[in-house]
């Protein structure tokens, strides 16, 4: 948790999270032990198809979740979709009904549905613009980075849906199943005045919450200079992604000639600009990233 300079208060999450109840290695006790023991506000067991109770620990603040699949083969699309915050049980007997049918069945138990691991999945923008009321998108996924698997990255899957018109707001995760390095590096900041399921849920369908694995950041836009500044903890670099193909200024770094560390940076847009969003890496090589932000009205 930390109180940022307009004295809003951010939390700290996993919201995606495995245990003996699906496939994961750790019960959920030791899985709270876990993310309690580093300090996170509050933890999503996100199991498949078996959700998870609502408040079973006093260690951290734990949300209801669940791990839906549809899983028939890459071509017809792979889409796991992470609910959070249900206040009523997930029908678990529709395995095999459509990733918009696993979304619809989380919405209508007041949950938030979330697109898991696009990259992994090998989702294309074609299979994701169809899907309807999903509040986030994860754009990089712990397990899925080595050694246990090679595409962790959602970024320019991220771009793509942007620059077709569809900003997706996006998490990361750590989707941790062995606990071997796949827990405790990607989470959340989640903005909200109260910390528990109703508020996070809300907070979630809002926009109001950042991925990072510890950079925190800020950030104002000005319409009269078509400008964007960024502010944030110390960072080796942070770069600027839109749908304009070349930029020549769009990454600050020390290669740059930009004097390290950097703390605050100013990029302005291009005229073929129709959103931004922004990666800050710090220099232990931990990454934030913000979500796409639309340029339109500018």
């Amino acid at each position: 948790m930390y109180t940022d300079e307009k004295g809003f208060v951010w939390y700290k999450g996993n919201i995606h999270t495995h245990t003996t109840r699906s496939d994961g290695r750790f019960d959920p006790g030791a899985v709270i032990d876990v993310y309690a023991c580093k300090g996170y506000d509050f933890l999503v067991l996100t199991d498949h198809w078996r959700q998870s109770p609502d408040n079973e620990s006093k260690k951290l603040l734990t949300v209801p979740g669940i791990e839906l699949d549809y899983s028939p083969n890459v071509l017809d699309g792979i889409f796991h979709i992470v609910g959070v915050g249900m206040d009523k049980e997930v029908n678990t007997s529709k395995r095999g009904i459509g990733a918009q049918e696993m979304i619809n069945e989380i919405r209508s138990c007041g949950g938030a549905a979330i697109l898991a691991h696009p990259a992994w999945s090998l989702n294309t923008p074609e299979m994701i613009l169809p899907l309807e009321n999903i509040c986030a998108m994860e754009i990089y996924n712990t397990v899925s980075d080595k050694p246990h698997n090679v595409r962790p990255d959602s970024s320019l899957i991220s771009d793509m849906l942007s620059s077709r018109g569809r900003l997706i707001p996006t998490v990361s995760t750590d989707d941790a199943h062995f606990y071997d390095g796949d827990q405790c590096v990607s989470f959340i900041y989640l903005k909200t005045d109260v910390l528990d399921r109703r508020h996070i849920v809300a907070a979630l369908e809002r926009g109001d919450f950042y991925a990072s694995q510890g950079p925190r950041f800020s950030y104002e836009i000005s319409p009269v200079k078509k400008s964007i500044k960024v502010r944030c903890t110390d960072a080796r670099e942070v770069a600027f992604f839109s749908d304009a193909v070349w930029s020549g200024d769009r990454v600050f770094c020390e290669a740059k000639g930009d004097a390290l560390p950097l703390k605050e940076v100013e990029y302005f847009f291009k005229s073929t600009e129709s959103f931004i969003r922004f990666e800050i890496t710090d220099f232990e090589g931990r990454k934030a990233w913000s979500s796409p932000i639309s340029l339109s009205s500018l």
